[in-house]
């Protein structure tokens, strides 16, 4: 990978600073591949010739991700662009959360009582914190987040169950922990926006201890609702989402950090628009899943 930044002029986003990625599953170099037909404004997607790991080619510089690019900045922005390009079904969406509690979304503080052993858990990417709320007082939270306001919000809200949150990028708040140090790490729609997703499954593999899993929630490229609605499926988002993993590529990327993976029965769904996978660092006891795999 090219480590120096350059310039490029985003419709969106104007003047931004990125770097040039290489396929983030085998390290090859795809400047010489077609372009994606998903491709958008500046953000050129690269099927991957030698893999065929699909990925936005550039990512901003992390450095910018604190103010201009945050989080906050990109989701209005993200809005805009999906209602000037499915304006009917698009408000529709947003009018019909109801849908939310027929078909209700796996939680992640219980799949971690499922998965894990009691002990420390960190959340990559955690936001404000929130969604760790529900977390069995058998667990105790650490996030991580380059958000400075929402990594704020989370390190009081973690405090009072004597966790922490690091505002970083992931990977620099990764190595601020010791080896073995968690018993389980959450990835809830995380992994599709690092720019080193295998450097950070590699990291997230070195602080858990044996036995330890890392929980990762990512949208599923290889949904056939992705098939069917093509540039408009809801599981692209410029310049956040810079990976789009399928099931087989997904694995791949895993058991490359170390990992072997487990599934429950619905998590690779293709009538899915998100996937879920359990990555298991070998060694240690058993998790209380134990022959069951259902969820």
């Amino acid at each position: 990978m090219n480590a120096e930044t350059f310039e490029v002029q985003s419709k969106n986003l104007g003047a931004v600073q990125v770097l040039h990625r290489d396929c983030p599953l085998c390290g090859r170099n795809n400047d010489d591949q077609p372009e994606n037909e998903y491709s958008f404004d500046v953000w050129t997607i690269r099927e991957c010739a030698g893999c065929g790991f699909v990925y936005i080619d550039k990512g901003p510089d992390y450095a910018k991700l604190f103010k201009e690019l945050s989080w906050e900045t990109t989701t209005k922005i993200e809005e805009q662009r999906r209602a000037e390009l499915r304006p009917v079904t698009y408000k529709a969406s947003k009018l019909t959360r109801m849908r939310m509690r027929l078909l209700p979304r796996k939680q992640m503080p219980l799949l971690v009582e499922i998965w894990a052993q009691p002990g420390n858990v960190v959340d990559l990417g955690c936001g404000d914190g929130a969604q760790m709320d529900k977390m069995s007082p058998a667990f105790t939270p650490f996030g991580i987040e380059i958000s400075t306001e929402l990594a704020k919000a989370a390190d009081m809200r973690f405090s009072v169950s004597n966790g922490a949150c690091v505002n970083a990028p992931t990977l620099d708040g990764l190595k601020s922990f010791a080896d073995g140090f968690f018993s389980a790490a959450t990835l809830r729609s995380y992994l599709e926006h690092e720019m080193h997703p295998l450097a950070v499954l590699k990291e997230t593999h070195r602080v858990l201890a044996p036995g330890g899993v890392a929980i990762v929630k990512v949208p599923n490229y290889g949904s056939w609702n992705r098939m069917v609605m093509g540039a408009k499926w809801c599981g692209f988002r410029y310049p956040d989402h810079l990976n789009y993993f399928t099931p087989k590529t997904l694995r791949r990327m895993g058991e490359k950090a170390g990992f072997t993976a487990h599934y429950g029965l619905t998590y690779t769904l293709p009538t899915s628009d998100n996937m879920y996978v359990v990555f298991k660092k070998d060694g240690g006891r058993a998790s209380r899943y134990s022959s069951c795999r259902g969820g």
